[in-house]
């Protein structure tokens, strides 16, 4: 759980970077290198969901839809050829992100 929590941070680092990039083409990129950082070195695919699923509510919870569009789970459905059938054993672990954006979100981590 504690793997899951690198990526609000990452995200946050994205946040910080926003000047130079659009946010939208940060956040594809930061799903793609959360996705090979999982599944090559991290705890695999249950890690990477928690952690997308924090960072997807957090970028809607800061009121950025292109952050949160990039942030759906589309390497991952890509990995699996598209297989939804398949895809749908994940998705507990995406819900379990999205509580700890949630818990996240309400302790502190938004703008006032």
């Amino acid at each position: 759980m504690l793997e899951a929590l690198a990526f609000p941070l990452l995200l946050a680092l994205a946040l910080r970077l926003e000047r130079r990039l659009p946010l939208w083409a940060l956040g594809v990129w930061l799903n793609l290198l959360w996705f090979v950082y999982e599944n090559e070195w991290g705890s695999g695919w249950l890690a990477y969901l928690r952690g997308l699923g924090a960072g997807f509510f957090l970028a809607a919870g800061y009121g950025r839809p292109g952050l949160a569009w990039a942030l759906t789970p589309w390497p991952l459905l890509l990995y699996l050829r598209l297989d939804l059938r398949e895809a749908l054993l994940y998705l507990p672990a995406m819900g379990e992100g999205l509580l700890l954006g949630a818990l996240l979100y309400l302790a502190g981590f938004r703008r006032r």
